[in-house]
């Protein structure tokens, strides 16, 4: 399963920040985190507040797997609208959803402010719009109901959209709430580093090939003959989880993206802010603090497709970006592709598996796996830590 191809932008900007070793000795500890990618940082963040003993080790480069491919864009709104999401899981917990990515926003907004590397944290506005007229009135629906949420909201219709916006719009929602951006490569060193200081282990190059109980306790088995006997393990590992849970839990993409050159002018867009529209499978923009523009989609259901399919999605990008923003001149830079996972509901599975003692699980599938992380970390700690249950915890559940 091969998680990212070319050129990804995260990995090429940024040098090799921290280097570690791979596991030479057996090690014991209470809490093993297998995956050092932006979801097992967010673990060992949180975890690393326990006083417990804390293991992390990746199969690769600590931020070389799906990470360095992240578009990273941070917002509040999930794969589904309100509206569809409430036919799958009900009104209630659509809007917990929606709020708890909200939160998820604002919180990692908190842990950067205590962290020396901001990380390129911005936060942004952002539209979500359609180009379709027979759409108008759902957008008008979904609005009305995401506003009496007390979301921070503006409807544009054909016209006010034309003052903001150089591409056509029939109607849409811009959101003044929820939404950010960030270099997730940098914020990964950089929660690993901070965790460091709390006493958390790394080793990167060390693959876990198999593992086994024993009084209570999980002892697993390394690729250099080495093992770990771990109190509890947390499964951060992405979709490279689906190996181990054989089960029908996430339908596996692949998507598309490019990025630019540092471009001179920013015409026709508002604000910057973050862009996506309602097609199926979406496209969504953003850019960066160096003034640069990711634009991603073009979804297909094939794993290591071909170079012809490889190069028409790229140049249907490079189109899409042309076709909406006419007077922006722009050279692409970066070219990559890899994995996305979609779930039923559009949410990711967190928490306790019946098949799996002992193990914990951050699953992050959908399009807001950074934000899915950070309620991870803060549900899997709770569980761990068994002080309190976390309130929503019953909606990752793999139960649900």
């Amino acid at each position: 399963m091969k998680l990212v191809s070319y050129n990804p932008i995260w990995t090429n900007k940024n040098q090799v920040l921290n280097k570690y070793t791979y596991l030479s000795k057996n090690e014991d500890c209470d809490i093993l985190i297998i995956g050092g990618g932006i979801t097992g940082a967010i673990l060992s963040y949180y975890l690393s507040f326990l006083g417990k003993k804390i293991v992390l080790v990746d199969k690769n480069i600590i931020g070389y797997g799906s990470t360095s491919a992240s578009t990273s864009i941070l917002q509040y709104e999930v794969d589904f609208d309100i509206l569809e999401l409430e036919k799958k899981i009900g009104i209630v917990n659509a809007l917990k959803a929606y709020k708890a990515n909200e939160a998820a926003v604002y919180e990692i907004e908190r842990i950067i402010k205590t962290l020396k590397d901001k990380c390129d944290f911005t936060r942004r506005e952002s539209l979500y719009f359609t180009q379709d007229k027979s759409k108008v009135q759902k957008f008008k629906e979904e609005y009305k109901i995401r506003r009496a949420a007390d979301f921070d909201i503006e409807f544009l219709d054909k016209n006010t959209a034309k003052d903001k916006f150089c591409f056509p719009i029939e109607a849409a929602i811009y959101s003044k709430c929820g939404g950010a951006e960030i270099d997730p490569y940098r914020f990964a060193h950089e929660l690993i580093k901070d965790s460091q200081s709390r006493g958390l282990i790394i080793y990167e190059n060390t693959a876990i090939l198999k593992y086994q109980h024993k009084n209570n306790k999980v002892i697993l088995f390394t690729d250099k003959h080495k093992k770990i006997t771990a109190q509890k393990v947390v499964v951060a590992t992405g979709y490279q989880a689906k190996n181990l849970i054989k089960e029908n839990i996430v339908k596996l993409n692949t998507s598309f993206t490019i990025a630019t050159k540092p471009v001179n002018s920013f015409e026709g867009w508002y604000n910057r802010c973050i862009i996506r529209n309602d097609c199926t499978p979406y496209n969504y923009l953003r850019t960066t603090q160096d003034n640069r523009i990711i634009i991603g989609g073009e979804d297909i259901p094939i794993n290591n497709p071909p170079q012809i399919i490889i190069q028409n999605k790229y140049q249907k990008l490079e189109q899409k970006l042309h076709q909406m923003f006419p007077n922006i001149d722009f050279e692409v830079e970066f070219k990559f592709h890899g994995l996305f996972g979609d779930t039923k509901d559009g949410l990711p599975y967190i928490g306790v598996h019946p098949k799996f003692k002992n193990f914990y699980f951050a699953l992050g599938y959908g399009s807001n796996g950074i934000l899915y992380s950070i309620i991870a970390g803060q549900i899997i700690r709770d569980m761990i830590s068994e002080e309190k249950i976390h309130p929503d915890t019953h909606m990752y559940s793999f139960r649900r």
